[in-house]
């Protein structure tokens, strides 16, 4: 199996299978309206929610490589649900990293079993406006993506630091507008309450890896516009021929499936295993994905603009991606450089 000739592993084919049926399985189901409560327990059933949290604490231990394939196969049709699990994936391999870890244990079951939402953000993202003094934290959070209500707080600070804030000290979550991520709960949060340090996290390392997961969600919205396009233009008949015939549309579809091909290959690069190279391939891809997708919705014409075609989903959610992984913020985390 490959992702325009992106050759993947037989246990990578099997994941992406997994992905696939369990996709056919809720694909009556509306994205575009659903709040994600209605799939996500399905989502946590299939294992594939926790597919690569260390089994430890019950999850399926999955390696790297296959965690991603995961993440980009559910990239196309399930972002919103994809990027929280990603989220999840980070905030228990940081709190199971912490010196003391026995208070949070409670906390890792819900994450695990998809009770408690969690979202993972910087400390020093423009967007995070918190002091933390004497173990309590206040201030607010201009965009986190739970998916679900209630979230706990995992805050990256430098190289070995992390904070947790628990519910119910995250409140006053305010819906925010947003064009994609269906089910994302996107919303501002106020913060006020006890924050646990977390001594000891690899921090860069976790963070290399959600941005990879980023990376390959952006990915897979990448490979299916570019694979709509190509469906579409096959099979549209336009002066006797099909669309694909044309001269400009073999361009734009090479350049789509171009794009699509180095979103993937960057998702398995062994660069990107650095932070510095996550950062890169998280920025990277997004902007590709952003730029096949509005290519696919030009090649479809007009249909591109109508809602049953799937295309102008896949722009909103990757311009909504670009958001919610807040690309500038991790490419300065990753690289200590001072935007502008």
């Amino acid at each position: 199996m490959t992702w325009f000739n992106t050759l993947l592993s037989g246990d990578q084919v099997e994941v992406v299978d997994l992905a696939n049926d369990w996709l056919a399985s809720v694909s009556d189901v509306d994205a575009e309206h659903d709040d994600g409560s209605s799939v996500k327990a399905s989502f946590v059933e299939s294992g594939l929610w926790s597919i690569g949290i260390d089994e430890t604490w019950g999850g399926g231990g999955a390696p790297l490589e296959l965690r991603l394939a995961a993440f980009v196969a559910l990239g196309a049709h399930r972002p919103a649900l994809a990027w929280a699990s990603a989220q999840a994936h980070a905030a228990v391999e940081a709190l199971g990293a912490a010196d003391a870890v026995n208070h949070v244990a409670a906390l890792i079951d819900g994450i695990v079993s998809g009770q408690t939402p969690v979202c993972v953000v910087e400390r020093s993202a423009p967007q995070t406006r918190l002091e933390i003094t004497d173990g309590h934290a206040t201030g607010s959070v201009d965009r986190i993506d739970p998916a679900g209500t209630s979230p706990a707080l995992v805050i990256l600070d430098g190289d070995e630091t992390a904070w947790l804030v628990q519910p119910p000290s995250v409140g006053s979550l305010v819906p925010l507008r947003r064009t994609g991520l269906a089910g994302a709960s996107t919303s501002t949060a106020t913060v006020g309450g006890p924050a646990d340090r977390l001594s000891g996290v690899p921090v860069p390392a976790i963070r290399a890896r959600l941005h990879r997961a980023g990376a390959a969600i952006a990915a897979g919205i990448a490979v299916d516009a570019a694979e709509r396009a190509i469906a579409y233009s096959t099979e549209r008949v336009q002066f006797g021929a099909p669309l694909r015939a044309l001269p400009t549309v073999q361009q734009s579809l090479a350049t789509q499936s171009a794009l699509a091909r180095e979103c993937v290959t960057a998702v398995f690069d062994g660069d990107s295993l650095s932070p510095a190279g996550a950062a890169w391939s998280l920025r990277e891809n997004v902007e590709r994905a952003i730029s096949v997708a509005a290519s696919s919705v030009q090649s479809h014409g007009g249909y591109g603009y109508i809602r049953e075609y799937g295309v102008e989903r896949l722009l909103r959610d990757a311009v909504s991606l670009r958001a919610a992984t807040d690309v500038r913020s991790a490419f300065r985390a990753s690289f200590d450089l001072i935007p502008g």
